[in-house]
């Protein structure tokens, strides 16, 4: 009965000494994630254009020639960029690692079309009159927008985005954005520009 008592106590000391498994962090849903990314969207094109309908690419770029997995462009981002949370950088760098469809569901505040590079090729190969056939087609629209797929911190508060819109041959820009959610609304934090036409 000694004995059984013993190691009983020294089971529980064992166990009591033993470290502790690290907790695991927890990460938000995908579907949690999909709705703050369609929030990040509608925010931006309101914020920005404040137009009555947008014409958005259907495939993702992270700059102006597409998905660029090289790091110079987000070197230069983060060197004029501060407070950019390490997580939020690692989300944004695995969700673009390739270029991927957007939902055509999504809720952006707003109608919005999703074009296709075929479809855009299709209206800028018919003549140099491109932009004009673009604006009779969607007179709403301020331009051809392109996102990124949003990058977020695991609180879901801090994200950064690439958005560039093409309005004709020789005007466009395109940034990336760092934005913070406070009391449940977006605001852009800071921005920098990777390219102007």
């Amino acid at each position: 009965m000694f004995k059984n008592i013993l190691l009983l106590i020294l089971f529980v000391c064992a166990a009591a000494c033993s470290p502790a498994k690290p907790t695991p962090i927890p990460t938000p849903a995908t579907d949690q994630i999909n709705r703050e990314e369609q929030a990040v969207y509608a925010f931006l094109l309101s914020k920005m254009y404040q137009h009555r309908g947008y014409v958005i690419m259907a495939d993702t770029a992270t700059s102006a020639s597409g998905v660029d997995n090289t790091t110079k462009t987000l070197d230069y981002v983060l060197q004029n960029m501060h407070d950019v949370a390490p997580e939020t950088l690692v989300s944004f760098r695995s969700r673009n690692a390739t270029a991927q469809t957007l939902r055509p569901d999504m809720q952006l505040g707003g109608p919005y079309t999703l074009l296709s590079q075929a479809g855009r090729n299709r209206i800028f190969s018919q003549n140099q009159s491109g932009w004009d056939i673009f604006y009779n087609r969607y007179p709403q629209a301020p331009g051809i927008t392109t996102f990124s797929r949003v990058g977020f911190i695991t609180s879901l508060d801090q994200a950064l985005v690439y958005m560039g819109t093409q309005s004709n041959w020789l005007v466009g820009t395109g940034y990336y954005l760092l934005l913070i959610k406070v009391n449940g609304t977006w605001s852009i934090d800071q921005q920098v520009m990777i390219w102007v036409s």
